[in-house]
């Protein structure tokens, strides 16, 4: 399973975007996983809309919407530092 991880400083007090995936119509049963330390809220949006909201530091995104362009944002307070780490797996809700 491959992993990207990365930091994040929070520019201010708003959503902001972490990841932008876009995938193939020929594998759209693709997911991945995202996890955030410390956990902070994350959601979804497919063409400006929310489509998905997880405040428990991890959310799963890929699949069908995918092949419209999934962004994934996170929320926080300028200046806080957080760990993202992504996996080419859905992250399920007990830690590896």
């Amino acid at each position: 399973m491959a992993t990207h991880t990365k930091t994040h400083t929070f520019q201010g007090d708003d959503w902001e975007t972490l990841d932008t995936y876009w995938n193939s119509p020929f594998s759209y049963w693709a997911r991945k996983g995202m996890r955030v330390e410390p956990p902070v809220p994350l959601r979804i949006r497919v063409l400006g809309s929310v489509v998905h909201e997880q405040d428990s530091g991890w959310i799963n995104y890929g699949g069908a919407q995918a092949m419209l362009v999934q962004v994934v944002q996170a929320r926080g307070e300028r200046g806080r530092q957080i760990r993202v780490r992504i996996d080419d797996e859905p992250v399920t809700q007990h830690r590896d």
